[in-house]
């Protein structure tokens, strides 16, 4: 799902999409230069050490009673108890006396639209590497132009060019339209040839042709992702997809098939249907029923990456209506709180859970999807050990090609870490408090990037 119409937060830097491939480098004044050129970054030789009481190393909290990190030329060397990790001579230490070192974050789902500037936002609050589910390589020019101009290290990109979609597509400028199952091997060929490290289906392409690069994804050796919505996710995780984009692309799987069929006709008619239609859908679902529990024995089998995108569609039943919805807040919040019952059972049944932000949300500000979506995920039924694993060792996974060393601290590993105060694997509101930032071995500026 994408969003239009969005706002122009101040400060931000914006780019027409008719300018999109001119002038891309961002103009800097002669103060900001200076200060670009006056950070010391580490040399290849230098080792950064961090140190904290707590280590949650991807997977879980490995150290409690002090923790110490090294890390040079762009890999972690060492990581573990402070006391078994000693500190080199010379080398730059960082101490956060009460917190939390951490992979950096992996945002599974963040649309670049027009503003570049964003993704570095991002990267101050600890998304070190993100995935851009559906859109052409060359909207991306100008967040490589800035990350270029301003010698920042990242974040890491993983693109997957424009969505597959079926004709009368639901977002032309970002789609390919494809008809039948030779155009989907071409085009998922050609996406591949071009840098796309996943595949990204969208929900008016033909079954078929779903089905057909599905398999020319499998043969490519890239991951294959869905917005699915009016597709049924059941089929497409038995013909190999291997991962969900957003929880409301198993509402057709776990409706009654007569409701199913209704809003599959709906939103073919009108891709808009499903702005109230998929809220309508999940409230008068039955997530214990025959339908979802099909669902969940796929899921047990295929234990596909699902990235549910919550913060997107939450509901709360004190919002304003949307304009032109004919739903009431609270029939929309009843939606939303069966969206994130669904998330818990497909999590209790196998489902690997990933975060994605989706870049812009109703109850966050900005830059701060990432952070609201690991809290819904908490107040969905995970642990925040939980979801921290999910914006960490399972998003580097669902990424596939080129993040084999991502979200995970263990010597080898890529340099990128964060550092929070608190514990997250307490509290998962302490990842909003971001102490530090390092990318490929270099600290971020995080004073910088924060008013991107």
């Amino acid at each position: 799902m994408k969003t239009s119409s969005r706002p122009q937060p101040a400060g931000a830097l914006r780019v027409s999409r008719r300018h999109l491939l001119v002038g891309c480098a961002a103009t800097l004044t002669a103060g900001a230069w200076r200060t670009v050129v006056a950070q010391a970054q580490p040399s290849s030789g230098t080792t950064t050490v961090l140190e904290a009481p707590r280590l949650f190393d991807g997977t879980r909290l490995a150290v409690t009673g002090g923790a110490r990190v090294l890390l040079r030329g762009g890999r972690v060397v060492a990581a573990g108890p402070a006391a078994s990790v000693p500190v080199p001579a010379g080398a730059a230490v960082t101490r956060v006396d009460d917190g939390t070192i951490l992979p950096g974050l992996v945002d599974c789902h963040y649309h670049i639209e027009s503003d570049p500037a964003l993704a570095l936002r991002q990267l101050a609050h600890g998304v070190t590497a993100f995935r851009d589910p559906g859109e052409w390589m060359e909207m991306h020019a100008p967040l490589r132009a800035l990350i270029a101009s301003e010698g920042l290290p990242g974040p890491r990109l993983f693109l997957t060019g424009p969505h597959l979609d079926g004709e009368r597509p639901a977002y032309p400028e970002d789609s390919v339209v494809v008809r039948d199952g030779e155009e989907a091997r071409r085009q998922v060929a050609r996406a591949v040839r071009e840098g796309a490290t996943a595949i990204k289906l969208y929900f008016r392409l033909p079954m078929g042709a779903a089905v057909a690069a599905i398999e020319a994804c499998r043969l490519h050796g890239v991951p294959s992702t869905a917005h699915l919505e009016i597709l049924d996710a059941r089929l497409l995780l038995e013909a190999g997809l291997t991962g969900v984009e957003h929880v409301t692309s198993f509402g057709t799987s776990v409706a009654a098939p007569m409701a199913a069929e209704r809003y599959r006709q709906a939103v073919l008619a009108d891709n808009d249907a499903r702005r109230d239609g998929r809220y309508a859908l999940f409230a008068e679902a039955d997530l214990d029923g025959p339908q979802a529990r099909r669902l969940y024995e796929v899921v047990e089998r295929t234990r596909p990456f699902v990235d549910a995108t919550l913060a997107v569609f939450e509901a709360r039943p004190d919002d304003a209506a949307p304009r032109g919805s004919a739903l009431t807040p609270a029939r929309r919040a009843e939606g939303f709180a069966k969206m994130q019952a669904l998330v818990r059972r497909l999590h209790m049944h196998g489902a690997r859970l990933v975060m994605g932000g989706h870049t812009e949300v109703p109850h966050a500000g900005r830059g701060e999807a990432p952070w609201r979506e690991l809290e819904l995920l908490v107040d969905s039924g995970l642990t925040p050990a939980q979801a921290l694993r999910a914006a960490t060792r399972e998003g580097a996974a669902f990424l596939g090609r080129g993040a084999a060393d991502l979200g995970a601290i263990r010597p080898g590993a890529a340099a990128d870490v964060v550092v929070v105060e608190g514990d997250p694997t307490r509290e998962i509101a302490a990842i909003r408090r971001v102490h530090t930032v390092v990318a490929a071995g270099r600290p971020v500026d995080l004073g910088r990037l924060r008013t991107r």
